[in-house]
């Protein structure tokens, strides 16, 4: 059976399977049933299906929607692909929320040395914050300082810190009037060596002082640059404004080494109420992979990820 025609019965009977698979047994769900609700919304980026999201794949926002996610992650690639009205009514049919999982392109990074290309990237920003309100969305994640790959070979200097805390300054106030909120994703440090740790991103945030921008924790990128991802949950505290649920291995959440129990009782301890977004990549398309660096096939197929990845996490968050 093809993944466009798997029916909602299959994707509810794949889900309880992988409860089983991830050892989630009932005593452990019984045990958390005294313990507050996390409440969380939880969100699958699109990038499990498409690089490039246009008209042509708004009939994802309903497919996920019946898999029984909260909302979907829309990626902003090329921002000129996107049909804002088509993907604001299906979110609006479908009864979801939307987020959106943003990069800045070649030429318009914020941490440039040269301040044209700094203003080109800040204008990107606002650009998307207005889509992003346009589709009737909440959030902006990502890297948001530079385009991923994009390394100098040295370490990130004064001047580049003082160039992002100005650039992502300018973009956070345009979001507060827009309502949206910004959350600068730290990258592992083959992709970028401006912002590694959640360490990093708490004081770049804390600099710019903006309540619109916050930080956004990956446990992909986490599992390779943090000591204790559920210590850095936790020392984002009240700025973690987005979390990006993402396997050691991009593969299927509860699969990898990812320590998904401490990270979600960090959650639960700080009090996060915002979105758990899955984060994979489509296989096949290759452009995506050679930008993730994914060789090899990581999951059996994107509806097996998106089922068993969310059943996986609700159950973890009963337990944790």
């Amino acid at each position: 059976m093809s993944e466009q025609s798997m029916s909602r019965r299959r994707f509810m009977n794949t889900g309880a399977t992988a409860l089983g698979a991830a050892g989630l047994v009932a005593g452990q769900a019984h045990a958390a049933v005294d313990k507050p609700p996390l409440e969380v919304r939880y969100g699958l980026n699109l990038l499990v299906y498409t690089a490039a999201f246009s008209k042509d794949q708004v009939d994802l926002i309903r497919k996920v929607a019946d898999m029984g996610y909260d909302g979907v992650e829309v990626p902003f690639n090329d921002l000129d692909l996107l049909d804002v009205a088509a993907t604001r009514r299906a979110r609006e049919q479908a009864g979801v929320g939307l987020t959106a999982c943003a990069v800045l392109m070649p030429g318009t990074n914020v941490t440039s040395p040269e301040a044209s290309e700094r203003q080109i990237g800040v204008d990107r920003l606002k650009r998307m914050v207005d889509i992003t309100a346009e589709m009737g969305g909440d959030a902006i994640g990502g890297p948001l300082y530079a385009p991923v790959g994009q390394l100098t070979g040295l370490a990130r200097t004064a001047d580049e810190w003082a160039w992002g805390v100005e650039g992502l300054r300018a973009a956070a106030e345009h979001a507060g009037t827009a309502d949206i909120v910004l959350a600068i994703e730290p990258l592992n440090r083959f992709e970028t060596h401006f912002l590694n740790t959640t360490d990093d991103a708490i004081r770049l945030v804390r600099e710019v002082g903006h309540p619109n921008l916050t930080v956004q924790v990956d446990t992909f990128h986490a599992n390779i640059e943090e000591k204790n991802t559920a210590a850095a949950i936790r020392a984002a505290g009240d700025v973690l404004g987005h979390f990006h649920a993402s396997e050691s291995d991009r593969g299927v959440p509860g699969t990898g080494q990812v320590p998904w129990k401490d990270c979600f009782a960090a959650l639960r301890e700080i009090g996060y109420d915002r979105w758990v977004t899955i984060e994979s990549f489509a296989t096949g398309i290759l452009d995506l992979c050679a930008a993730a660096c994914i060789w090899r096939p990581i999951y059996a197929s994107a509806d097996e990820l998106a089922v068993n990845g969310l059943a996986f996490l609700k159950a973890m968050a009963q337990v944790a």
